[in-house]
């Protein structure tokens, strides 16, 4: 009978759905939030050179695996497109991005500074980073989500909320 019920229901014999856990990481709550290294240290602007990337989390919690988050600092000559309504996401050309690729969640932190391209090495997914890292090349589907970006009255880099949308690969749950 069982088994009949579950030919009849076949999502319901999946499980629960998973709600909202998938879709917020610990940059979700109080805000604003430090970014740090892994090792717990406040990154400030001036920590960010051009053309450099750092992997950064929300202070207080260095092992979630779904808030590694890049720090990308563009070059003055390079022209920045933000998303609508994503204008003052950036200080002082720096861009924040999910680390997990959209495709199946590897860590994505392969920079091609010149062409301001962020590479996947697992599938090899490019995304724009000056576009809002909309994907380009490779099976990825969907851009990085963006970390909205503030300065602290100590110069050092906050999250003002959550990213703009799901980390990682697609899951049957997310928003369309």
């Amino acid at each position: 009978m069982a088994f009949g019920a579950a030919l009849i229901f076949p999502i319901r014999s999946l499980g629960p759905r998973p709600g909202t856990g998938l879709k917020h990481t610990p940059y979700a709550g109080p805000i604003p939030k430090r970014v740090v290294t892994k090792d717990g240290l406040p990154v400030k602007a001036a920590d960010v050179l051009a053309d450099s990337v750092i992997t950064v989390w929300p202070e207080g919690h260095t092992d979630a695996a779904d808030a590694s988050t890049l720090l990308i600092r563009t070059r003055p000559d390079q022209n920045f497109i933000p998303a609508p309504g994503r204008e003052d996401w950036t200080v002082n050309g720096i861009v924040a991005y999910s680390k997990l690729c959209t495709h199946v969640g590897c860590p994505v932190g392969l920079y091609q500074a010149d062409s301001a391209l962020l590479l996947c090495p697992c599938h090899q997914s490019t995304f724009e980073v000056l576009e809002a890292a909309r994907p380009i090349f490779g099976p990825a589907a969907r851009p990085l989500p963006q970390l909205p970006l503030a300065l602290n009255a100590d110069g050092e880099i906050i999250a003002t909320a959550d990213f703009s949308g799901p980390v990682g690969p697609g899951f049957w749950d997310r928003d369309r």
